[in-house]
C-alpha cells in the first residue's frame, strides 16, 4: 500500500494498493464528509465483464478492513478465468528454457 500523491500536495488519507508485479489494483481513502464521514472507501480497479458485476467497492470502519477488501477481491480476480473477466489467464507464466521443455 502506497500513499497517493498529487502534485506537491500529498493527501494524508489516500492510498493505492499495488500488486507484487507493480500494477495498481485498488484505491483506499478516508471519507471526509457526509453521513459516512470517517469511514474508509475501497475501490478495486481490475477486471471486466462478468467479474465486474460483483462487488468492486464499498466502505469499511477502518483502513485495514478496507485494505483487506481490496486484497480479497484481488485474490478472487486472480482465481477467476480471463473469459469471465478475471486475471487467471493474464498471469505471466515463467518461461522455460529449451532444455527443460517437454517434447
Amino acid at each position: 500500500m502506497a500513499k497517493t500523491s498529487i502534485g506537491a500536495q500529498e493527501p494524508s488519507h489516500e492510498f493505492t494498493a499495488i500488486a507484487p508485479n507493480g500494477i495498481d489494483v485498488g484505491r483506499i481513502y478516508r471519507i471526509d464528509g457526509g453521513p459516512l464521514k470517517g469511514r474508509w472507501r475501497w475501490i478495486f480497479l481490475l477486471g471486466h465483464s462478468q467479474f465486474r458485476q460483483g462487488i468492486m467497492s464499498g466502505d469499511q470502519a477502518s483502513k485495514q478492513r478496507a485494505a483487506n477488501e481490496v486484497q480479497k477481491t484481488y485474490e478472487l480476480y486472480l482465481e477467476t478465468p480471463g473469459c469471465d473477466g478475471g486475471g487467471q489467464s493474464r498471469i505471466p507464466l515463467k518461461k522455460q528454457s529449451n532444455q527443460n521443455r517437454a517434447v
